[in-house]
């Protein structure tokens, strides 16, 4: 059976310290959804494939947020983590053992998971666990890879290397991409009352081997309420309009 896949380059770890620790460094897209979040500094959050803790400096930087939980697997950005943010919480391990264990009936106001779902071999079950410990009425903000044709989640096909040196070498990461309606529908299942997303076409990683010439990055926010049934799902889909066309 396959498990998802713990990196242990200190690339990574260089990389996430030097260009993915403060709120400015986020992507244009996540800044324009947590914007639409309504975050609140008293809100718990959970941050899933948390690098090394950009969030808990963004959020704190931006909302003061207190009660932040990370969780990593990538032992050298782990440990990175905890020097880094000495005052917040992290968990080493895969998030679909930890859902499991530390965390089992834990819910959190924000679930985060930005370029992490669609890093790992196991992405339906991420997806799935990382909605289950969304509080009623709270978010899940995750990144996804989108285009308007067929996906590909095989990572013989479609991949990364984690290098940040421009080697075409070393560790590989799934470089999943997904069929726009596709991943909708996935989200349809979790009978979220709201669906706001925001993406825009760009060109693949440098690093990343790939069937795709150009791919829309976005980020999804996706609120968990009551609704009577699908219907009621509001969506506000900020993206470009051939993505959602097949």
């Amino acid at each position: 059976m396959k498990k998802n896949i713990e990196y242990k380059s200190k690339e990574l770890a260089n990389y996430l310290i030097k260009h993915r620790s403060t709120w400015d460094s986020l992507y244009k897209s996540e800044k324009y959804i947590l914007e639409k979040a309504k975050i609140k500094d008293t809100d718990t959050v959970l941050d899933i494939g948390c690098g090394v803790g950009l969030m808990a400096r963004a959020l704190k930087e931006k909302y003061n947020i207190r009660a932040y939980t990370g969780i990593e697997m990538s032992k050298p950005v782990y440990e990175s983590a905890i020097r880094l943010n000495p005052q917040d919480q992290f968990l080493y391990g895969d998030f679909l053992d930890i859902s499991k264990t530390d965390i089992i009936n834990k819910t959190y106001d924000l679930v985060f998971s930005l370029s992490c779902f669609d890093w790992n071999l196991k992405f339906d079950e991420m997806l799935v666990s990382g909605w289950k410990h969304v509080a009623e009425g709270g978010s899940l903000i995750a990144t996804f890879r989108l285009v308007d044709g067929a996906g590909c989640q095989d990572m013989n096909i479609s991949y990364q290397n984690i290098t940040y040196e421009g080697k075409l070498s070393g560790e590989r990461a799934p470089y999943s991409v997904f069929n726009a309606k596709e991943l909708l529908n996935k989200l349809y299942t979790f009978s979220p009352s709201s669906i706001t997303a925001y993406g825009y076409y760009g060109s693949p990683s440098p690093t990343a081997i790939t069937p795709y010439n150009e791919i829309c990055f976005s980020t999804f926010l996706i609120k968990k309420g009551p609704i009577k049934n699908d219907l009621d799902i509001k969506l506000k889909l900020d993206l470009p309009t051939k993505i959602l066309s097949n």
